[in-house]
């Protein structure tokens, strides 16, 4: 067994762990939504403890994909209604969570690896700052971007499938499609030795953030499923909402600044390029 199945034998273990003690408060709580929030929040906390355990805080980044694959198990079985819609919406849920969690383990080679963000942070914030970002920031925040990104869920598994649900369903395809070939087409790149410079082959001439604009689209997706038929439930488009600012706030600029800072030719693909949406090359950009 090599160090990178052993690792990812070792984050599975705790992974399973954390989930295990994570539902058993929610056998004395009343009311699904609270028993999903609660142990979503307590399995973020026990994956924290694991990670700030081992040095690393990319062992959270499967959790982004992994928890909705559960919560979307689990709100199927609950609602005890097995439709062409609730199948359909839980099959087309789970190919975004297994391609995403495969995604994090191709990149990942064992706990050597940590994400360059996390790096940067731990390496530019020390003590009880280091601890807030990493809490708050790493762990946290997201967390509650992807429940709020659920919301929807908790309503939609009771609908009728309708022209609106098929609209929903082609957007989230559309943004598992666009995150997959974004990411292999990133990844032939990188792995070409006679590939230098920024990634401009494929989806990437069109957007500096393909894979970004796969994921934002993929809960837009989601809301629309839930919109047309429960729109009582208007304000649960805060969850897609939630994830577009997350994107656009914190991961595109981060990105931004450090292929600025290692890619000579950035600057020039970045006035060609559009920032996140797929548009023509042009002379002049944002």
């Amino acid at each position: 067994m090599n160090k990178k199945t052993k690792d990812l034998l070792i984050v599975l273990l705790f992974y399973i762990i954390s989930f295990g003690l994570a539902v058993i408060p929610c056998f004395f709580i009343e009311g699904l939504m609270l028993k999903v929030f609660v142990f979503d929040i307590l399995a973020t906390v026990l994956v924290f403890v694991f990670s700030a355990i081992m040095k690393n805080s990319s062992v959270y980044d499967p959790y982004w994909s992994v928890l909705p694959m559960i919560v979307s198990v689990w709100l199927l079985v609950d609602s005890g209604v097995y439709s062409l819609w609730t199948i359909l919406f839980t099959v087309v849920f789970n190919i975004w969570s297994i391609r995403l969690t495969v995604n994090w383990m191709t990149v990942f080679t064992d706990f050597s690896y940590e994400d360059w963000r996390y790096r940067k942070f731990r390496s530019e914030n020390k003590g009880l700052m280091w601890f807030i970002i990493n809490f708050f920031g790493i762990h946290m925040v997201p967390t509650l971007v992807v429940f709020a990104g659920m919301l929807p869920m908790f309503v939609l598994y009771n609908k009728d499938i309708n022209l609106m649900s098929v609209l929903g369903i082609a957007v989230m395809l559309f943004g598992v499609a666009l995150e997959f070939f974004a990411d292999r087409q990133m990844h032939a790149h990188l792995s070409d030795e006679k590939s230098k410079g920024v990634c401009q082959n494929g989806l990437w001439k069109y957007s500096r953030h393909p894979n970004y604009l796969g994921e934002m689209s993929f809960w837009v997706g989601v809301y629309i499923c839930q919109l047309i038929s429960k729109s009582e439930y208007w304000y649960y488009g805060c969850g897609a909402l939630s994830v577009i600012i997350l994107f656009n706030v914190v991961s595109v600029p981060l990105m931004e600044k450090r292929q600025l800072s290692r890619r000579s030719d950035y600057a020039e693909y970045k006035k060609h390029t559009s920032r996140v949406l797929l548009m023509p090359r042009r002379k002049m950009c944002d």
